[in-house]
Parts: structure tokens; sequence; C-alpha cells
């Protein structure tokens, strides 16, 4: 990217944020709100209306018809668990996992990985290593965070709805970062969504003695500073499990979906291993990396919305 072109980004980037912030906080909150004796509640902030109770006693509406009309289906409340949420089934997980896995970020760090290794090594076993590495490294950074998260969560009850609250915020944010990336993609041919130099000069250094330690290590750090690419489908599903199931369950479905992310990972792996040019995937990438990024976006801001509106 030019260096003229670097604050124009940050300008856009910054208003359309405060745009976004903007637009989910005001009306998925008054859509969410429900009146309790003249108080309007809210997802995100309050306000007291005198004009309601005069409206309801002037009318004289009954009671029992005023609470039917108000216990929409669209605003639930999350006292307690959801039943409908406590059973989520374990092939739609498994197969939310395997489309979040065709990922843009995810599919040029492996393009890039096969590149190094068949140049640096040329054999066969060692993309294997890397590709088994790499995937354990994923695997285990999220499911330690996943884990963790649960744990706190479960354990204080009294940050539940300022935990929701605050991951309603960055969902939303990642979604329309996902699409404010495709537009830049489309316009621009290059991508927010930037590999560190040092995590790049890491993975193509990697020493054929230990490579399955240091692709571990590899996966491990990618899972970190590529979260928002990588990990903000798994955000959306940690923050709807971290209220709505236990510990074990949470980690069950965690694991599962996780499962369904490497298995596209694995599967290229094993398809860069045994003679798949890393050039088919980069065009497969760059063809498709558009489209990917807006549904992801689309995605990320519907269940934020929903969990606004206290549907999930």
């Amino acid at each position: 990217m030019n260096k003229k072109n670097v604050p124009k980004l940050f300008v856009h980037k910054g208003i359309f944020a405060l745009v976004c912030i903007f637009l989910l906080l005001t009306p998925a909150s008054i859509a969410s709100a429900t009146v309790s004796g003249g108080r309007l509640t809210s997802g995100f902030y309050e306000i007291y209306i005198s004009t309601a109770s005069f409206f309801l006693t002037e009318t004289q509406i009954p009671s029992t018809l005023l609470a039917e009309s108000l216990s929409l289906p669209m605003t639930g409340t999350r006292d307690g668990k959801n039943k409908h949420l406590e059973k989520i089934s374990p092939f739609l997980l498994l197969a939310a996992g395997i489309l979040a896995g065709f990922n843009p970020c995810l599919l040029a760090v492996m393009a890039f990985l096969a590149s190094v290794t068949l140049v640096k090594h040329g054999k066969r076993e060692d993309m294997l290593k890397i590709t088994l590495g790499f995937s354990a490294g994923i695997f285990a950074m999220y499911m330690i965070a996943g884990m963790s998260i649960l744990s706190v969560v479960n354990f204080l009850p009294e940050i539940q709805e300022s935990f929701i609250g605050a991951s309603i915020l960055i969902i939303a944010l990642l979604g329309f970062w996902h699409i404010f990336d495709g537009y830049w993609l489309k316009k621009h041919a290059r991508t927010t969504f930037r590999t560190p130099k040092p995590l790049k000069n890491f993975m193509g250094k990697m020493d054929q003695n230990s490579l399955v330690s240091l692709s571990f290590l590899s996966g491990s750090m990618f899972s970190l500073v590529k979260a928002p690419c990588v990990g903000a489908i798994f955000l959306s599903l940690l923050s709807i499990l971290a209220t709505k199931t236990d510990i074990v369950k949470g980690t069950l479905y965690i694991g599962i979906y996780h499962i369904g992310l490497l298995i596209p990972v694995i599967v290229l792996g094993l398809l860069l291993a045994f003679g798949l040019s890393p050039n088919k995937v980069t065009e497969f990438r760059e063809r498709w990396r558009v489209e990917i990024r807006l549904t992801t976006g689309i995605i990320l801001i519907s269940v934020a919305w929903l969990m606004q509106l206290g549907v999930i």
C-alpha cells in the first residue's frame, strides 16, 4: 500500500467505525426495549418516559393483555439459559467450522508455508509436519482461550451482562471491518488484515529439525495476531455459549467447531504436500476473498443484531 494511502485508510476506517457504533446501539436498543412500570429498559441504556404511564392509565389497557403484548418472541430475557440454545446440533457446529475454515487469511498462510517449505526442503513429509503442527497450534490456542472465557463467565455470573454487551459491540465492529475490507480489496486489491512481518519471517525460517514444534508455535502466534480475521466467527459462538451452556458442554461445542475449522486446513495441507501448486491456492483466494469477506461481515452483524434483540 502506498504511504499516501495510509492516512486515507485510517480516516475511512475511523469514520466507518463511528457510524457502525451509532447504527448498532441506537435502533437495536430501541427495538429491544421493554416498558416496565413507566421505565424504558434497553440493552445498552435506560430512559425514563412519563408518557408511557399516562398512556397506559388513560387507555386502561388490561394488565394481562399488556403483559402478553410486551412478551415479544424477539425480545427474550437473558436470565438463566435459553432452553432452545442449550442443545446445539454437533453437525451444525461442524458445518459452521468447515465454512469458517475457507478463510482468506488461512488460505494465504497455508500457501505461503507451502511455497517456503517446498522451495527450501522439497519434501512431502515436511509439508505434512508443518500442516500437523500449525493446525495443532491453532486448535490449542483457541481451546485455551475458549475454556478460560467460559470458566470466568460461569464462575462470575455477575459479569455476564457486561460480557454480552462488550461481545455484541466487538462482533458488530468486526463485521463492519470485514465488509470494509471487502470494499478495500475491491478498490485497491490490498487487504487491511495484514500479517506482521516478524511472524512471516519466523514462519519462513523454520528449521527442518524442529518443524513440528516451530509450526505449532507459528499456529499459536497466527491465531492470536490474526484473531480479527480468523477468530471473529469463533467469538460469536463463544459469546453465545458463555451464557447458554455450562463449561463442559461449552468446551465440547468449541472443540467440535474447531475440528470443523481445521478440516479445510488439513485437507489443503495434504493437497499441497501431494502436488497442488501454491499458486492455485493463491488464485482461488484472490478470486473469492471479496465475497468471503462480505459474507462473513453480514453474518457477524446479523449475529450481533440478534444478540442485541435477545433472540440468541
